[in-house]
Formats: C-alpha cells, sequence, structure tokens
C-alpha cells in the first residue's frame, strides 16, 4: 500500500478537534512521537486509554507506528487533518 501522503503536500490540521472529545478510529492525526523530536501523522487504529497509530503505508518495516512505539498518549495528539492538498506542480514554459 502506498503512503496516504506525499512529500510537499499541505495539510490543514484542526488543532481544537479534540478539545471536547477523544480521536476517533480512522481519524488522520498529528501527533507528537513519543520517543523522538518530531511530529508524526498517522491513522487512528484504536482508542484504549491512550491512542494506537498505525501508517497507511503498512508493508513499510520501518514506518514509525504504534507497532514499534506503542500507545500515544492523547495529550500528544494535537490535532486532526481535515484536509490535504495536493502536491503542486511546476509548469514548463
Amino acid at each position: 500500500m502506498e503512503p496516504g501522503l506525499l512529500d510537499g503536500q499541505v495539510v490543514f490540521v484542526d488543532r481544537r478537534a479534540y478539545l471536547t472529545r477523544p480521536p476517533a478510529d480512522g481519524d488522520i492525526v498529528v501527533a507528537h512521537h513519543p520517543q523522538r523530536d518530531f511530529e508524526i501523522i498517522k491513522r487512528v487504529e484504536f482508542v484504549d486509554e491512550g491512542v494506537y497509530l498505525r501508517s497507511d503505508n503498512r508493508n513499510e518495516p520501518d514506518a514509525q507506528d504504534s507497532r514499534s512505539f506503542g500507545l500515544v498518549g492523547l495529550e500528544n495528539v494535537w490535532g486532526r487533518v481535515t484536509s490535504v492538498v495536493p502536491k503542486s506542480r511546476t509548469v514548463a514554459t
């Protein structure tokens, strides 16, 4: 399976989405990586006191998702992806 997002695409994130409710199964979220200092964009597989995040590219052996680092605390999930802008194309003149 190919990744859901490609380098160069722009995502819009609702940072207020989880102020009144937890993430839901299937949501695409932005979260802080629990073991490294960067943000990740992953799909919520399930919520159980924490969030289990999976890469859409499940065949990627180094996908950096909950298979390698476990549940992500709800405090580390800071937004829901609401839309994706396709990668811009350069037009030759």
